[in-house]
């Protein structure tokens, strides 16, 4: 004879396991070859760049959450790393990578989880705050994309 109770954890049992599953598969974080990304080019050196990206993801990649934000600079400021991880899963979501071209020039590589807040939006932004200096959470600068276009 089944009880209620027995029936309810059963139930909550199951919820558990489903929620835990679908927590897993939700959180895979950066795919290389289909999350949101672009490469472009800016004229300001590694260090202002890396400064930028910080800001950037300060104000709209770590969430009210606070995820925790990693940054690596090169001691010659030819080389740095901006990062957002998830808080226990250290599942990545945002990484800027900025490479020196010049001393006044850098390459920049913008990849987000695919997952608002870390979407093709936040790819954009991320791009006119280090290429104008302004981090927004919202890219309101034209790209060369959009002037191409007009």
């Amino acid at each position: 004879m089944r009880t209620i109770q027995g029936c309810r954890f059963r139930f909550f049992s199951r919820l558990t396991v489903v929620a835990i599953a679908l927590g897993l598969v939700a959180c895979k974080g950066i795919d290389p070859g289909k999350s949101p990304a672009k490469t472009f080019q800016v004229s300001v050196p590694v260090k202002t760049a890396y400064e930028r990206a910080i800001a950037q993801s300060e104000m709209c990649l770590v969430t009210e959450d606070r995820f925790p934000l990693t940054s690596q600079l090169d001691p010659d400021n030819k080389f740095a790393l901006v990062r957002v991880n998830m808080s226990m899963t250290d599942t990545l979501l945002s990484n800027v990578r900025i490479v020196a071209e010049s001393t006044s020039k850098s390459r920049v590589t913008v990849q987000m989880w695919g997952v608002a807040p870390w979407d093709m939006t936040a790819v954009d932004a991320m791009q006119a705050a280090i290429e104008f200096g302004v981090p927004s959470c919202i890219n309101y600068f034209p790209t060369e994309a959009v002037k191409s276009r007009q």
